[in-house]
């Protein structure tokens, strides 16, 4: 494709939403000289909200800090701004109601829309469902987006800012799919606050979407169950900002070599300098920053004391880490990538996916009571029986019953890849088991594997998985809208 900026007559169509979407779009106002003739939004869900911020009960908060919670990379953040514009008491460190943070995007979707509008673009939501992209018969003339309405919609310019939407639901659970009782991820949760106050509800997961399903299920008097292979509750954290006075986390990365035999020891070292820097004076032990109990519910209870009394140093090095970690993987084979991350994700991923501390102190006063219990290890076999579920946890014992089964596993990345003469194929139905996401430049462009283009097709949030590595957290997108949104500008 040619490389001359979105300008008049332009047909930009955005596939998503939501937030990563929205950043896009907020970026684009931002650009004087982006004037677009049309801009089409695909997505059957209302913009601005998506699955992570569409929920409207209190009770569920970001997991990170209004600091990094922004559409837009500033020195404070846009949330931040936004927030005290309105009134409410906030500060960086905080973390705000995903309903909030959903009107937040929506409004400032609302906002882009008036901005592009008065440049003479026009702008308007398909509310379905983008099937495949298609080049045009003469190559560099743009291309077609189909639908799964039968429509079709011609572009110059694509972005991909779809997210990971689709339940994880294991496979012993897939014949039942459409059974009453079962609840396929814990999202829209009116659907949890429906059930009886007498139900004894089985949550499989026990990372964040376990955790939202448990505060809603634990609101009434309900017995709740949680397991999964581990049986590990996230770390606790009160605040996820950008440390102000960075770790070099970067250049440690860069320094290691990751084929060396050494290099496991050498990165554990450099994450535990960063976490002896960032402790405040007197410095607490690394021991007692972190908690060790096999037992996930009073393991809980001793990391919440310690974030409560101020022992989680670690918690100034994670802004840093997923930035570190980010910027020194791009470009990196995708296998080369993932095989990293899997043999760290024990010694990390509980500590980036931490929960709030006031979650956390939620689920510690649900566990005290009786209402919650947090299993390791799955059920063996899970059959509907009368009333419910039968769940057997070993082959030999006893059946245990539970009137409900919630699959919180978390969400499956999207599905997209190349496919026939498609440039890129959504959903599960056009992709072939082993499909990969397409790679991107550093300008996140598709790069087709025949090695042509690249295109004029930017992927952007969970969308642009093969090229960022840890791809769900906004201050991530916002970074990425700038660069679709400079690139769009450029001539």
């Amino acid at each position: 494709m040619d490389s001359r900026p979105l300008g008049a007559g332009g047909r930009l169509v955005v596939v998503g939403a939501g937030a990563s979407a929205t950043a896009v779009l907020h970026q684009l106002a931002r650009h004087v000289d982006v004037r677009p003739g049309s801009v089409t939004v695909v997505d059957p869900r209302p913009a601005g909200f998506g699955v992570a911020f569409g929920t409207a009960d209190p009770r569920l908060r970001c997991n990170t800090s209004v600091d990094v919670t922004s559409l837009r990379r500033a020195h404070e953040s846009d949330l931040l701004r936004y927030l005290a514009a309105r009134g409410w008491p906030v500060s960086r460190s905080d973390f705000v109601p995903r309903a909030l943070v959903g009107q937040y995007c929506r409004e400032r979707f609302a906002e882009a829309r008036r901005t592009l509008v008065a440049r003479g673009c026009t702008l308007r939501q398909v509310t379905a469902r983008a099937d495949t992209v298609r080049p045009v018969t003469r190559p560099g003339q743009g291309y077609l987006v189909t639908l799964d309405d039968g429509s079709v919609l011609e572009a110059t310019d694509v972005v991909v800012a779809v997210g990971g939407d689709r339940p994880r639901l294991p496979e012993e659970l897939r014949d039942h799919a459409d059974h009453p009782d079962l609840l396929v991820g814990p999202y829209p949760s009116d659907r949890l606050r429906a059930l009886p106050e007498d139900a004894r509800p089985l949550v499989l997961g026990s990372k964040l979407s376990a955790i939202d399903a448990a505060l809603v299920l634990c609101a009434a008097p309900r017995h709740v169950t949680l397991c999964s292979p581990s049986g590990e509750l996230p770390a606790v954290r009160d605040q996820l900002c950008r440390p102000a006075r960075p770790a070099g986390l970067l250049a440690g990365l860069r320094d290691l070599d990751p084929r060396s035999p050494n290099f496991d020891l050498a990165f554990t070292r450099l994450l535990v300098r960063a976490v002896r820097n960032a402790s405040p004076q007197p410095s607490p032990t690394l021991k007692k920053q972190f908690g060790t109990e096999p037992e996930a519910l009073r393991r809980l209870g001793t990391e919440l004391r310690q974030t409560e009394t101020g022992a989680n140093a670690w918690q100034s090095v994670i802004a840093e880490l997923i930035e570190a970690v980010n910027d020194w993987t791009q470009g990196w084979p995708r296998r080369d990538r993932d095989r990293l991350l899997t043999r760290f994700r024990p010694l990390i991923a509980r500590h980036i996916s931490a929960i709030p501390v006031s979650s956390a102190r939620t689920l510690a006063q649900h566990g005290l009571a009786g209402r919650l219990v947090v299993r390791r290890g799955t059920p063996t076999s899970l059959a509907p029986a009368p009333g419910g579920w039968h769940a057997r946890w070993r082959p030999e014992g006893a059946a245990e019953h539970y009137t409900h089964v919630v699959a919180a596993s978390g969400y499956r990345p999207p599905a997209l890849c190349t496919h026939g003469p498609a440039l890129l194929a959504f959903g599960t139905a056009a992709c072939s088991p082993g499909c990969a996401p397409p790679p991107t430049d550093a300008r996140l462009r598709l790069t087709p594997p025949d090695g042509g283009g690249p295109e004029r097709i930017w992927m952007v949030g969970a969308a642009g998985g093969a090229r960022t590595a840890i791809v769900n957290y906004l201050w991530t997108a916002a970074a990425q809208a700038e660069v679709v949104a400079k690139t769009l500008a450029a001539t």
